[in-house]
């Protein structure tokens, strides 16, 4: 159990820092007629000022003026003032030690401090344990605490104590969180998640540590790979656990730990803390592994589309480069074949006289596909890019459920219909196949001579996909508890601590020695 919060020692001394700036000093040391009342019963000007000091110490930070303590000049001459006492008297202050006691004593009966005591304690330490629910940061739940025994006026013993109070009370609550998710689990999800760093997915790896690697290159293959990890992460069903919304930054922190964990460590936890940290760890997995693979989709669509801008520079090149070569070609075999034909000789001798007939198919398909009506885009060297999507565009499509726009529902559906027909070319397209989705460039390539061309509507629909994924009209939602990211925003700050300048003018300051 940790003893102390990590904070620097210059955060730990801040904490319960006497106020130095003007604005903090008339915040908290203003003295109302009933403070100004007490002190006037005290009888000399040294003791008026060392109760109201007290007093004010008490106040803010919340504790005890200790043996010391450099006293802030703006502070010192705020109090000061107020009971009308030179601040010079400091010098004799609680000059007796009875005195100091005696006038502690006063106050605390007076204006209602009590001590930190068995029973305050326990009741701060339950109250403790349920601000930690839903901190991570025991910097936030200390300063919390402090505030709480200042409207409580609770006197502060010092850092070390509440700083061992909130350790506590975050290890308590940690342990406890662990507990309460480890309950949810019936014992066919045990198994699993045990079984995740006890099996290997390849010969030295677990199933767990395969889980957590990177993605692969682009590739269909990586894409499946990705698609096959969710499959996994999902047989557990650990999205479908009803875990409160205020353990969500617990289990955010319980998954940042998980990563950094392997299958040996997790496996020398205790069994609800290994659980509790495998269930985070899956639930963040499932969404990291969902983005991963919307992005490798993504990157897949775009490597199609360079790949086929290639292709197409390829064949403008060599058709500019090539071209005079091809045509004095295509002219002497012309030539030939006319001249053979009016003489009525052998017409493939004279033809493969000039050019083997591979030579000349080989030319005319590359006069055809430079002369297709339209203008020559990328689009129509896409086509050999569609085994690709064939292989996995599908499985990818089934794997999420798909929410969208109002104006998507041309795409949702056409979506639909590629799930159902699963890559499969015998079965063929529905009648009432939709359009609407396919953007004007796409036409012509999609709709040839009044029929549907599968492969062009496919690959059209995929690259629909990828554009409204990306514009954001198309989107896979991920129930609030699996995503760090979704709650980062529910993450208190700590309160920043107050940077106090350096004065290059002459302050008057006391130091206490009690």
């Amino acid at each position: 159990m940790p003893r102390l919060i990590p904070m620097t020692e210059k955060q730990r001394v801040a904490l319960l820092t006497l106020p130095e700036t003007e604005e903090e000093v008339v915040r908290y040391h203003s003295l109302d007629a009933d403070d100004l009342a007490a002190i006037a019963d005290t009888r000399t000007p040294e003791t008026r000022l060392s109760y109201a000091l007290q007093l004010c110490c008490l106040r803010h930070p919340g504790r005890h003026l200790r043996k010391g303590d450099v006293l802030p000049a703006t502070m010192l001459d705020h109090i000061a003032e107020q009971i009308d006492v030179d601040a010079a008297v400091i010098a004799a202050f609680a000059r007796r030690v009875q005195t100091r006691y005696e006038q502690l004593a006063t106050i605390k009966c007076r204006h209602g401090f009590e001590e930190l005591n068995h029973t305050v304690r326990a009741e701060l330490a339950a109250w403790l344990e349920r601000e930690a629910i839903s901190l991570t940061d025991g910097r936030i739940l200390t300063e919390r605490l402090i505030v709480k025994m200042r409207e409580r006026r609770i006197i502060i013993p010092g850092v070390s104590i509440i700083e061992r109070m909130a350790a506590t009370a975050m290890h308590n609550t940690d342990t406890n969180v662990a507990a309460e998710i480890c309950s949810l689990l019936d014992n066919g999800q045990r198994k699993i998640l045990d079984a995740l760093i006890s099996e290997k997915a390849h010969a030295r790896q677990s199933k767990l540590s395969w889980l957590r690697e990177p993605a692969s290159r682009v590739s269909a293959r990586g894409l499946l790979e990705i698609l096959d990890k969710i499959d996994l992460v999902r047989v557990s069903r650990l999205n479908d656990l009803n875990i409160p919304e205020a353990y969500y930054l617990r289990l955010a922190q319980m998954a940042r730990e998980g990563v950094r964990y392997t299958a040996q460590a997790l496996k020398q936890m205790g069994t609800a803390r290994r659980h509790a940290t495998m269930v985070a760890t899956l639930r963040e997995l499932e969404a990291t592994l969902t983005d991963a693979a919307l992005s490798m989709f993504g990157a897949l669509v775009g490597r199609a589309n360079l790949r086929a801008r290639k292709r197409l520079e390829e064949t403008i090149a060599a058709s500019a480069v090539q071209g005079r070569e091809r045509l004095i070609r295509i002219a002497y075999v012309l030539e030939a074949l006319a001249k053979t034909a009016k003489r009525g000789g052998d017409i493939v001798s004279a033809v493969t006289s000039v050019a083997t007939l591979d030579v000349i198919e080989a030319d005319a398909n590359l006069i055809l596909r430079t002369t297709k009506p339209g203008r020559p885009n990328v689009l129509s060297e896409l086509a050999p890019e569609y085994r690709v999507f064939k292989q996995v565009g599908d499985r990818f499509l089934a794997s999420f459920a798909f929410h969208g726009r109002t104006a998507t529902s041309g795409l949702c559906a056409a979506m639909g219909m590629l799930v159902t027909l699963g890559g499969n070319w015998r079965k063929s397209l529905p009648v009432d196949v939709p359009l609407g989705h396919i953007e004007a460039r796409w036409h012509r390539h999609v709709v040839a001579k009044g029929n549907i061309d599968r492969t062009y509507w496919e690959l059209a629909t995929y690259f629909a996909v990828s554009t409204a994924l990306a514009s954001g009209d198309l989107w896979v939602p991920l129930r609030a508890a699996t995503t760090d990211r979704l709650h980062r925003r529910l993450q208190p700050r700590s309160v920043p601590l107050p940077y106090r300048a350096r004065r290059y003018e002459v302050q008057r300051t006391a130091r206490l020695s009690i």
